[in-house]
């Protein structure tokens, strides 16, 4: 029989592995990975098709063309972004809570499942902040994404960024989110 110690400990170790899987997953195709291994930093970088998903018309289908809702692919990388945010949030959250509601756990457990979830509550406010405060700046949409080893991520919604619009969004990162212009990585997206 498993007692209550034994699955604190298996929960423990399956959220450590759900961090590690996300990280690495983040890392491999996320957005601050870059092909030919050279850094820009801080230099705006034009991405296109994010996803890279295709296009399907009617002529394959038999569906007129004139049928398919037209869907901004822009606006729906910068909701689908924020949706898929929350959701990882939410479930680290829940699997943290429980952890915290056992009544047997060791408390350094429960102390170190309490700091993480406050972490990520923090972390949540802090992206918030930022996104909110390069909107004011006159951006129509953006995601902000703290990594848990230091990093920013950055997209904007723009044609294009201006060496003073980089500097501006750079300046909020760093005041807010307290790190160094080396972990910041600005991107704009159409």
């Amino acid at each position: 029989m498993i007692n209550k110690k034994q699955i604190l400990v298996i929960a423990l170790v399956l959220v450590i592995i759900t961090a590690g899987v996300l990280q690495y997953t983040y890392g491999k195709r996320g957005f601050s990975s870059r092909k030919d291994g050279d850094e820009r930093l801080g230099e705006a970088v034009y991405v296109d098709n994010i996803n890279g998903g295709t296009t399907v018309t009617g002529e394959d289908t038999g569906i007129s063309t004139d049928d398919i809702p037209v869907v901004n692919e822009t606006e729906n990388f910068f909701v689908q972004a924020r949706l898929d945010r929350e959701t990882i949030r939410s479930r680290q959250k829940e699997e943290l809570q429980e952890i915290t509601a056992l009544k047997d756990a060791p408390e350094d457990s429960v102390a170190k499942a309490h700091e993480e979830y406050l972490a990520l509550i923090k972390r949540s406010e802090i992206e918030a902040t930022i996104e909110s405060l390069i909107r004011q700046r006159g951006f129509d949409d953006v995601v902000a994404i703290l990594g848990t080893n230091g990093s920013v991520d950055i997209i904007v919604k723009a044609d294009n960024l201006s060496p003073d619009q980089t500097a501006q969004i750079s300046d909020i990162v760093i005041r807010h989110a307290s790190v160094e212009m080396n972990s910041i990585y600005i991107r704009n997206m159409r």
